[in-house]
């Protein structure tokens, strides 16, 4: 049975706040399946989405690139959480797909998780 997003808590958290030079910023995502039964959740690039902006700047996106179908279906059992963890390796997403992506800039960025109607909160981390 599909889970329905009102049974579902979504979170994002940053390893650091401040990422000094060259290391790469690391997030830990969970989703919790809050309703009386298992459900399954599609937490695919496409469905579940990690996005990283700069003021309105779109700078990258889990959805960015996808190869293959994106879709990575998992049954969630009440109280148990999905985890993924993902490394961002400083560069731009978005446009031509394949080649050297321009590098992120230091500075102040705010990375969220989308899916569906879900928001996480934001994680808000500097790049020095």
């Amino acid at each position: 049975m599909p889970c329905e997003e009102k049974d579902l808590v979504l979170n994002l958290q940053g390893r650091q706040e401040v990422y000094g030079a060259g290391a790469r910023p690391n997030f830990l995502v969970t989703l919790v399946n809050t309703g009386p039964v298992m459900c399954v959740a599609d937490v695919g690039p496409r469905a579940m989405e990690i996005r990283i902006t700069s003021g309105d700047d779109r700078v990258w996106s889990t959805s960015d690139c996808v190869s293959g179908d994106g879709v990575d279906m998992r049954k969630l059992e009440r109280g148990i959480p999905y985890v993924r963890s993902l490394d961002w390796d400083r560069r731009r997403s978005g446009g031509a797909c394949g080649g050297t992506k321009a590098a992120a800039l230091p500075g102040t960025y705010v990375a969220v998780v989308l899916t569906g109607g879900l928001r996480s909160p934001k994680a808000v981390f500097h790049l020095r």
